[in-house]
C-alpha cells in the first residue's frame, strides 16, 4: 500500500510535465477579408442581393445573363447543369 502512495503522485508529475511541454503542430494562415453578410436570393424573384462595404444592397437580374456580372467585391460566375441551358448554378467569388 505504501508503494501505491509513491506511484500515484509520480504518475500524475510526469502526467502534468507532458502537458506542459506539449506545443501547436500546425498554423493557420488567413488572408483576405471577412465577408459579414453574403448574397441571396428571395423565392419568387429573379435577383440576387448582396452586400458592399456600405452595407448597400446591389441587385443582380440573373434572367438572361449573356456576359459575366461583375462588382469591386465580387464576381458572378455561371455554369450550366444541362444541355438546354434551363438550368444554372450561380457562384459568387469575393475578391
Amino acid at each position: 500500500m505504501k508503494s501505491m502512495r509513491c506511484v500515484i503522485p509520480v504518475i500524475l508529475l510526469s502526467f502534468i510535465v507532458h502537458e506542459g511541454t506539449a506545443k501547436p503542430t500546425a498554423q493557420i494562415h488567413f488572408m483576405g477579408s471577412v465577408v459579414e453578410a453574403g448574397c441571396w436570393n428571395d423565392v419568387g424573384t429573379l435577383e440576387i442581393q448582396c452586400h458592399n462595404k456600405q452595407g448597400v444592397e446591389r441587385y443582380i437580374i440573373v434572367e438572361n445573363i449573356i456576359t459575366p456580372i461583375s462588382s469591386p467585391h465580387a464576381t458572378v460566375k455561371r455554369d450550366y447543369l444541362d444541355e438546354d441551358k434551363q438550368l444554372t448554378v450561380l457562384r459568387i467569388v469575393y475578391d
